[in-house]
């Protein structure tokens, strides 16, 4: 799992440097068994750090998906371990490579604590003298039993965005998500926690976000998953649920601004 990619591993947890990108917190994530643990290349399953854009590219110039975050050596500052728990604090400013993707200066810090839950939380600081605004996700794959099995309960009264279906927005559910097929939305306008109820695992994960405006649920299903070398047919095994700032509720920072989205997930 190293591949020259460096880690700091504890008992409640691992994080790999590339990308601040959390892997394994106790049994609560999903990380692949075909991962590519490889400089310059997003890790499947864990915690992505999606910014500062999310999805494609928005101005069709070829830059990565989903932002250069999550492929960038991160600083590890603070690593404290007490009685089983960790926490972590970890740094990424801009250089020379992501002025050239984004001609924005910041300061993005991404502190973790693995312990009886988990809490991840990622602030921007605008440390130039122009405004900016960014795109940012915590893209957190929960490990489950079964996908086709599970129900995500928060949602039912938000409308959505349905990347499926053309980005067309969909007015709200009104019922708990049920998984029959491919999911791509992004919820719109929300500060609800989610809940995922797993019967095959027999638990129930609570999904809480402070700073967040927008959720949004994922998972490929088996056609989609089949073109995606590190994935397969292993597409069961996870839910993505992500605090996220997206599209119209994108993130806004005047001069010496900061803003933090912060996550928590814990067993019911």
């Amino acid at each position: 799992m190293t591949s020259g990619l460096e880690w700091v591993r504890g008992a409640a947890g691992d994080t790999c440097l590339q990308g601040a990108h959390v892997t394994r917190a106790s049994d609560l994530l999903f990380l692949s068994s075909r991962a590519r643990f490889e400089p310059g290349q997003a890790i499947r399953g864990g915690i992505p750090v999606i910014f500062p854009w999310f999805g494609d590219d928005p101005e069709r110039r070829g830059r990565g998906a989903h932002g250069f975050a999550r492929r960038k050596p991160w600083r590890l500052l603070e690593r404290e371990e007490r009685d089983g728990d960790l926490r972590l604090l970890l740094e990424l400013v801009e250089d020379a490579e992501t002025l050239a993707l984004w001609p924005h200066r910041f300061r993005a810090r991404l502190e973790a604590h693995f312990g009886a839950d988990l809490r991840v939380r990622f602030e921007v600081e605008n440390t130039g003298d122009a405004p900016l605004r960014y795109e940012e996700a915590l893209h957190t794959y929960l490990a489950v039993g079964d996908v086709r099995q599970v129900e995500l309960r928060g949602l039912e009264k938000v409308r959505y965005v349905d990347k499926l279906q053309a980005f067309a927005e969909q007015p709200a559910a009104g019922a708990p998500l049920r998984f029959t097929g491919p999911v791509d939305r992004v919820y719109l306008d929300t500060a609800a926690a989610c809940e995922l109820v797993d019967p095959v695992l027999g638990r129930r994960l609570a999904i809480e976000k402070q700073g967040s405006r927008t959720t949004v649920v994922w998972n490929p299903w088996s056609e989609a998953a089949a073109r995606m070398a590190d994935l397969g047919d292993e597409w069961p095994r996870f839910a993505c649920v992500e605090s996220a700032n997206t599209g119209e509720h994108a993130v806004e920072l005047a001069p010496g601004a900061s803003h933090a989205l912060v996550v928590r997930v814990r067993k019911l």
